[in-house]
């Protein structure tokens, strides 16, 4: 399924005092990257049950164009700005649609 789009659930846990900063880049990633090509959905929810849960709602035409934002001006910046000091968990789900 190379050309389907595809769904990223991308799920981050901040380590305690590191809420606030993380976030603040975290939702400067989501305004950058909203314009990307290819870009059909780029939202960012914070957990009620645990205010350092914040997890990204993606999606995009394709997994070729998700491959090309992580490797673009956006992610780069993101992640050589030290915010890797700042999580306690990271998981990423790459998913396509079977249903519904």
């Amino acid at each position: 399924m190379p050309n389907s789009p595809l769904t990223i659930i991308a799920i981050t846990t901040a380590k305690p005092g590191k809420e606030a900063a993380l976030g603040a880049a975290q939702e400067k990633l989501v305004a950058e990257t909203r314009i990307e090509d290819g870009c059909l959905r780029y939202e960012l929810h914070q957990s009620l049950d645990d205010g350092r849960v914040r997890i990204f709602v993606e999606s995009w035409e394709s997994e070729a164009r998700w491959r090309a934002h992580m490797e673009g001006a956006a992610m780069q910046r993101f992640q050589t700005s030290g915010v890797g000091d700042y999580f306690a968990d990271f998981s990423l789900h790459r998913l396509v649609k079977v249903a519904g």
